[in-house]
């Protein structure tokens, strides 16, 4: 059985396009030597800066050819991580029988012979010194669609690629293997690679990849890739896809589409910006340019891009490499800017609702700088918690669902006569399941850096196309031309800061006659000791509300939740990729028992990787938030909790992590303490009570109740 699926690939390796679009045809010839030895730079440590290999002049002081039987192959010499080690290897050696194929002067216009070894990603000139991938040490150079791929990426800036590997994506995986500018995290399954790559851009802002192979983990895939997008995250999806001639003749994963197989470009199309294949080599550096414009030009999303394994070594006939792309920020119309002004001069109780958008945008010094100056109140979506601190003093925490009663209080008061939002579309939960309140009785300002997006969630007043920052920049701008007095904060915010629940000690959170330690102390003592600067990752379920509500956003830290697709188990992943952009600094993530049992076997890559994260898994023996709604909806739950309790201690320390076991405040501290001096992967299980329920669990409640009821949620 191996041996077949050995020969198919090996077939769809060798099988190339031409420039013309005609398959390679040329000399077979027969090596019975052994494969020359492939040399490798040693890469970057995990979390260091990737080498900048983009200026290595492709020369060759000879061209002496070496025989194929004098050559061997060293000894692989595993990539170093921190806190971590592998046992060296010797690779089995290929088969002593390979199939070349030759061509004069095809690869870089020198007068030797162009060899297409039956190797993956070995491509260039027998006479001269190769690179992996097709990288010619002659006067030119040629690359194959692999090897442009990967250098296209270092020319961006990727510092990592999340991936699982696969047969047809091995020509791929083999470039990515032996780049000296890129990493290659293995993960344990492709969903999480992609909430890798989504937490990894979250906390970087910079262009995260993931790699899947054809049909099962492209598939697996999708859920973080959309995800992404739905976060407004920079993320490239590549995919490898079965050999062309075998599309719709049932081959083995075949994922094109037709005679009942699933089509992955079109998968996507719904969960990215932009899905599309690969048609052609030559085609490849205006795609490639062409997906960089589409992730980065407006809101942020994803893109993927289908290659099928034979084109993965097809030469590109252009080898020069697209210069990083960054999108231009476009100026605000200034009439609309001038009128936003003079609205805010003239209204009397205005307050802001910040969202996801407001974050992307890097707009928290604007957005600080606004509510200090003009004296506005400043409430944020649960995507937006982060964006502006809670102990600002113009500060209301997070309004809709894992929001509390200060924001609640100010925003739906009848006394508010403007709504400015920032970045949010002001969906289900940013808006309270689209509580009337929030737009009636005020004019209603909307600021999105997306034109579809503008009264995408309710009628405004006035709409402003733009990015966040640039807007309020603007905006200040305008504000300081024509100064008024400042508002001060009077009795009605006072009342409702009252109510700030990120502001309760863990202490008043624990009551003292209840056995089960509560959820909300956990988070509360979470927020008092680790450091202000700290990137904070928080799954689905009752975690989302408890982090929304108790742990206080402060400056200089990160916190991040993968809402709208609202997938469980994401922050295992997602942690793991904001440990790599941030190696300096402390990277928690919170989630449940639940959400853990889905994805916590990515604890092994941050063993592997040695990678100090922390989790807290908040461990309430199942699904408490669905219990929570099925008992204030019907009066009893319906198997959503477990009945044998997972362990979560005991499997963190099978794969490879420390962990600690607590069942009261004290000893959580003692762990937290514990956690934060260590310098490799930790899990805290935190025994909590299922029956404490988040003050803000209504909003999802009910949304549901007029779902089943069938009934309009507002009147909207």
């Amino acid at each position: 059985m191996l041996s077949w699926r050995l020969r198919q690939l090996r077939g769809h390796v060798a099988a190339g396009v031409e420039g013309d679009g005609t398959t390679r045809a040329g000399s077979c010839a027969v090596s019975t030597g052994a494969p020359r030895p492939r040399t490798r730079p040693d890469p970057p440590a995990v979390g260091q800066p990737a080498r900048d290999v983009r200026a290595t002049a492709c020369t060759t002081p000879s061209h002496t050819p070496k025989p194929h039987a004098q050559a061997t192959r060293p000894s692989h010499t595993p990539k170093p991580h921190a806190q971590a080690t592998r046992p060296s290897h010797t690779p089995k050696p290929h088969a002593q029988t390979v199939l070349t194929k030759h061509y004069e002067g095809a690869c870089c216009g020198c007068d030797h012979r162009f060899e297409h070894r039956d190797l993956p990603g070995e491509v260039g000139c027998v006479t001269s010194s190769l690179t992996p991938g097709g990288r010619c040490g002659g006067a030119g150079k040629v690359l194959s669609v692999s090897s442009w791929l990967v250098d296209a990426l270092c020319a961006q800036g990727v510092e990592y690629v999340f991936g699982v590997p696969g047969g047809p994506l091995l020509s791929f995986y083999e470039e990515l293997e032996n780049s000296p500018g890129l990493r290659l995290v293995l993960a344990r399954h492709e969903e999480a690679a992609a909430f890798m790559a989504d937490g990894y851009a979250q906390a970087s802002g910079r262009l995260a990849v993931v790699c899947a192979t054809t049909g099962p983990g492209a598939m697996h895939a999708l859920t973080g890739v959309a995800s992404a997008t739905s976060d407004a995250m920079p993320l490239l999806l590549i995919t490898a896809q079965t050999v062309a001639s075998a599309s719709g003749r049932s081959g083995l994963q075949d994922s094109s589409g037709g005679n009942w197989s699933v089509d992955t470009v079109e998968m996507f199309r719904t969960a990215t910006k932009l899905s599309t294949r690969l048609a052609h080599p030559g085609q490849l550096p205006w795609l490639f340019r062409h997906l960089m414009r589409t992730i980065w030009s407006g809101r942020p999303g994803a893109a993927h891009l289908s290659v099928s394994s034979d084109m993965m070594n097809s030469p590109v006939p252009d080898a020069s490499l697209p210069l990083p792309y960054r999108a231009a920020s476009t100026a605000p119309d200034p009439a609309a800017v001038e009128l936003l002004a003079q609205k805010l001069r003239r209204s009397r109780r205005p307050v802001i609702l910040a969202g996801q958008g407001a974050k992307v945008s890097g707009a928290a010094g604007s957005l600080q700088q606004l509510a200090q100056s003009a004296g506005i109140p400043v409430a944020t979506t649960l995507k937006g918690k982060g964006v502006f601190p809670e102990d600002h003093p113009w500060a209301l925490g997070v309004f809709g669902l894992g929001g509390g009663p200060a924001a609640f209080d100010y925003l739906l008061s009848p006394e508010v006569d403007l709504l400015l939002v920032i970045g949010s579309g002001l969906g289900e939960a940013a808006a309270n399941a689209f509580d009337s309140r929030l737009v009636t009785g005020r004019q209603v300002v909307q600021i999105d850096v997306d034109p579809l997006r503008l009264g995408a969630g309710c009628d405004l007043d006035q709409p402003i196309a733009g990015d966040a920052d640039t807007v309020l920049r603007a905006l200040l701008a305008e504000l300081a031309d024509a100064p008024t007095t400042p508002r001060v904060r009077d009795g009605v915010l006072t009342a409702a800061q009252d109510r700030l629940l990120a502001r309760v000690p863990a202490s008043a959170l624990q009551k003292k006659d209840h056995a089960v330690l509560s959820a909300s102390a956990v988070v509360s003592r979470m927020s008092e000791r680790l450091p202000e600067n700290t990137v904070l990752y928080t799954d689905n379920g009752n975690c989302l509300s408890w982090v929304g509500q108790h742990y206080r956003s402060r400056p200089g830290g990160q916190i991040h939740f993968s809402f709208n697709v609202a997938s469980m188990g994401c922050s295992t992943g997602s942690a793991i990729g904001g440990k790599l952009a941030h190696p300096d600094r402390t990277v928690v993530a919170v989630t449940g028992d639940a959400a853990f049992a889905m994805s916590g076997m990515e604890l092994h890559t941050a063993a592997e990787l040695g990678l100090p994260v922390i989790w807290v898994v908040l461990n309430n023996g199942g699904n408490a938030m669905v219990l929570n709604i099925q008992d204030s909806i019907y009066g009893h739950g319906s198997r959503s909790m477990f009945d044998r309790p997972i362990d979560t201690a005991a499997i963190a320390r099978g794969l490879g992590a420390q962990a600690r076991t607590a069942a009261d405040l004290e000893s959580f501290t003692e762990a937290l303490s514990e956690a934060l001096e260590s310098d490799g992967p930790f899990l805290i299980e935190v025994h909590v009570d299922p029956a404490e329920v988040p003050w803000a669990l209504s909003t999802r409640i009910t949304s549901l109740r007029s779902a089943f009821a069938d009934l309009p949620a507002s009147g909207w």
